[in-house]
């Protein structure tokens, strides 16, 4: 009996471990929200950068430490600052840029979203923007 016992026991020990499987790691890249709402490099000027919010565009400048404000600590410094209005008309981006000047340029999202390529009406390049803390250098 105690023989059967023990077999018992022995069989349910190993019949219940369950081999582990090794974790799945997602090496999928992060695709960005085809969206230019959020914080943007102009290429070639370091010190400037544009923030879209839902409905507006503030230029924000970097200190001398190369550190670009927060849109709240910017806003906090510079409380009569209200930002240019924008809105899409249709594939356009229409940007206020006051006293009856427009910026009319159509995004061309390329790089997993993550840099925008601005077409003027003619289909030339604007100017590029790229978003914060985006390697440029991963962009084919």
């Amino acid at each position: 009996m105690k023989k059967l016992l023990f077999a018992l026991v022995f069989v349910s020990t190993f019949m219940s471990c369950e081999k582990e499987e090794p974790p799945v790691i997602d090496e999928t890249p992060t695709i960005a929200e085809a969206t230019i709402i959020g914080r943007w490099h102009i290429e070639g000027f370091d010190n400037v950068l544009y923030q879209f919010t839902a409905d507006k565009r503030f230029t924000l400048y970097a200190n001398t430490d190369n550190v670009f404000p927060t849109l709240e600590e910017f806003m906090e410094e510079n409380p009569a600052l209200t930002g240019n209005d924008w809105v899409y008309e249709g594939n356009i981006v229409v940007v206020d840029l006051n006293f009856g000047n427009y910026s009319r340029l159509t995004p061309n999202f390329r790089c997993d979203n993550y840099v925008i390529d601005w077409m003027d009406e003619n289909g030339d390049l604007h100017s590029t923007y790229v978003r914060e803390d985006y390697d440029i250098s991963n962009c084919n």
